[in-house]
C-alpha cells in the first residue's frame, strides 16, 4: 500500500471523520497527509460560517499517546492580535466537503477563551489549566485534575495527564535508549486528530535519510532535561521495529512510502497482557468487536502489551482467523498485531 510522502512532519488521518457505530469510532480520511508547513492552511469556522483561526500547532502529551490540545491561532478579523487558544481536539468537526475545522461555538464565546503564551509553555501544560480550556468548549477532561484520583468502577478511568509539549519541538529531538545508544532523531508523527490520538513516532537514522523506523508513541519516554526521547530496549530490539521504505521522486511521479511488515520475533511465551490503561483499553475493544462479529465458537486470547497485540487460540476456518485479524488490525495497525490463531482444533500432540 502506498502512502504520500509527509516532509517533514506526517499527519496520518489528520483530516478523521468520525463515524461512531455503538461505541467504537470508524475513521474515513479527508485528504491526504499534511505536512507541517500546511498546518497554518487548515482553517477553523463556526456553523454560522464565521472564521475563528487556524491551527499552528499541537499541544500533545507523548508518553500518554494523546493530543491534547489543538493550538488556534484566532483569525485578524477578531481583533485579538494573533491571540493563540487552545481547544481540545474533540471539539472540533471535520467539515470535509470545505476542507476545514468547525467549532459549535459562537464568535463572541470563542473570543473568552484565555489566550495561550508560547513563550510560558510550561505553565500552559498545567492540568487546571487545560481543563477550563476544555470546558469552555464544552468537553470532559479525560485527564485527572490537581487532587483527583481515579475511579476504579468508571468505564474509561481518568488518567494522569503528562508532559504537554507542542508538536514542533518534538521534531527532530534526539531519539535514544537508557543504555546511552543512538537511533537517530524524530522525523515525524502519525496523528488520529479526529480521536485525539498519537499513534506513532517515525524515527530517522543517523546519516541514512532513507531509514526511518515507525515506533509506538507509548514506548517513549524524556530524558530528565526533556531534551530528548529514550526507548526503554535494546538496540537488537529497535532493529525489530517496522521500517518504512522511501521511494524518491523520479520520472515524473511523486515519492511515496510503504511501511515494512513486523519483523520481530513472534510470542512464542504464555500470553501477557499489559497493565497501563491503553493496553486494557485496546484489548477490550478487540474482544468487544469480535462478539459483535458473531464468529461461530472463537476460542480466542487476546493480550495487549505496549501497544502490541497477541492473537493465540484457535477457530473453525482460515476466513474466522482472517475476520479476527482484520479486527485487531482495525483497531491498531498491521505491524503490531501478531496473529498466532490456528485453525482447527489443536490435537495434543501440537
Amino acid at each position: 500500500m502506498k502512502f504520500k510522502i509527509p516532509f517533514p512532519f506526517l499527519l496520518a488521518g489528520v483530516f478523521a471523520l468520525a463515524a461512531w457505530a455503538q461505541a467504537e469510532p470508524s475513521h474515513e480520511r479527508l485528504g491526504l497527509e499534511k505536512p507541517i508547513n500546511d498546518f497554518t492552511k487548515i482553517e477553523i469556522k463556526n456553523f454560522e460560517d464565521e472564521p475563528l483561526g487556524r491551527i499552528v500547532d499541537l499541544g500533545i502529551d507523548l508518553v500518554n499517546g494523546r493530543i491534547v490540545e489543538v493550538l488556534v491561532k484566532c483569525d485578524s478579523s477578531l481583533g485579538l492580535g494573533g491571540k493563540i487558544v487552545a481547544v481540545p481536539p474533540n471539539a472540533l468537526v471535520p467539515d470535509a466537503e470545505n476542507r476545514l475545522y468547525r467549532l459549535n461555538l459562537s464568535v463572541e464565546r470563542f473570543k473568552t477563551a484565555a489566550p495561550i503564551d508560547l513563550s510560558k509553555w510550561a505553565d500552559a501544560g498545567r492540568s487546571d489549566r487545560v481543563a477550563a480550556a476544555y470546558r469552555l468548549f464544552g468537553q470532559d477532561p479525560y485527564f485527572l485534575e490537581t487532587g483527583d484520583t481515579a475511579s476504579t468502577a468508571a468505564s474509561r478511568p481518568k488518567v494522569a495527564l503528562g508532559y504537554v509539549e507542542r508538536s514542533s519541538k518534538i521534531v527532530n529531538l534526539p531519539v535514544g535508549n537508557f543504555h546511552h545508544e543512538k537511533f537517530g532523531k524524530v522525523w515525524s508523527l502519525t496523528l488520529d486528530l479526529a480521536r485525539g490520538r498519537i499513534l506513532n513516532v517515525i524515527v530517522l537514522a543517523p546519516g541514512n535519510f532513507k531509514t526511518k523506523s515507525i515506533v509506538p508513541a507509548m514506548a517513549f519516554t524524556f530524558n530528565e532535561a526533556r531534551t530528548a526521547l529514550l526507548l526503554d530496549e535494546t538496540k537488537i530490539e529497535y532493529r525489530d521495529e517496522p521500517r518504512y521504505v522511501l521511494t524518491e521522486a523520479a520520472f515524473g511521479n511523486e515519492a511515496y512510502s510503504r511501511e515494512e511488515s513486523y519483523a520481530g520475533p513472534r510470542t512464542t511465551t504464555a500470553l501477557e497482557q499489559g497493565s497501563s490503561y491503553r493496553d486494557i483499553d485496546r484489548t477490550v475493544r478487540i474482544s468487544r468487536a469480535i462478539r459483535a462479529a458473531k464468529i461461530s465458537d472463537p476460542n480466542v486470547q487476546i493480550a495487549t502489551l505496549n501497544g502490541r497485540i497477541t492473537l493465540r487460540g484457535w477457530v473453525d476456518s482460515e476466513e474466522d482467523k482472517r475476520r479476527i485479524g482484520e479486527i485487531a488490525i482495525a483497531d491498531s495497525r498491521l505491524e503490531l498485531v501478531d496473529n498466532q490463531i490456528v485453525v482447527g482444533h489443536p490435537t495434543a500432540s501440537n
